[in-house]
């Protein structure tokens, strides 16, 4: 007579974390270096905005960039904010509240930045270094503003496309 056991296929689990960052440096390098692009500084496995203790000068005489200028430069945006009924008047607005959260987000992750923005009248469209920074943009202009945001996620969960919908702006349609 035969056992009966019973195989479980664990094909169909999600593996959690087996995505790196390909711009990430795989090796920690031994001494400590300066961005070419933004000025940021990798100390101790670490990219910080300001320089390690003792040092006043650049670090590294050939250019060597962080992984946010490498994701800028090949235009390899791992997050983006889509924005409908942006009127005329409140451009500015939105604008502000986008570059200011950039700039504290920044301080906690300086390779987290705004890669682009492209407007198509009432329609945006700004893409991140980060995923995180695009779910942070969108959480940020739906407490300034209102309106309705959505959040999908890609398979792996490292591309999210955010969408923003402002609600008090009337939509004008075509007859």
């Amino acid at each position: 007579m035969r056992s009966a056991i019973k195989k479980y296929n664990t094909n169909y689990k999600k593996k959690v974390d087996v995505h790196r960052d390909g711009y990430l440096p795989r090796l920690a390098p031994k001494e400590n270096i300066q961005c070419g692009g933004c000025g940021a500084f990798y100390h101790r496995r670490r990219w910080t905005l300001t320089a390690p203790m003792g040092i006043a000068i650049r670090v590294h005489t050939h250019p060597i960039f962080c992984p946010a200028c490498e994701k800028i430069k090949q235009h390899a945006a791992c997050g983006e904010l889509h924005l409908s009924g942006v009127g005329k008047a409140e451009r500015g607005e939105v604008l502000r509240v986008l570059r200011n959260e950039e700039e504290r987000a920044r301080e906690k992750n300086p390779l987290g930045r705004i890669m682009r923005i492209e407007a198509d009248g009432e329609h945006w469209k700004v893409e991140t270094t980060t995923e995180k920074l695009a779910q942070r943009l969108g959480r940020s202009l739906h407490k300034a503003r209102g309106g309705r945001v959505s959040y999908k996620w890609s398979h792996n969960n490292k591309f999210v496309r955010v969408i923003w919908r402002n609600e008090s702006q009337p939509e004008v349609r075509a007859k």
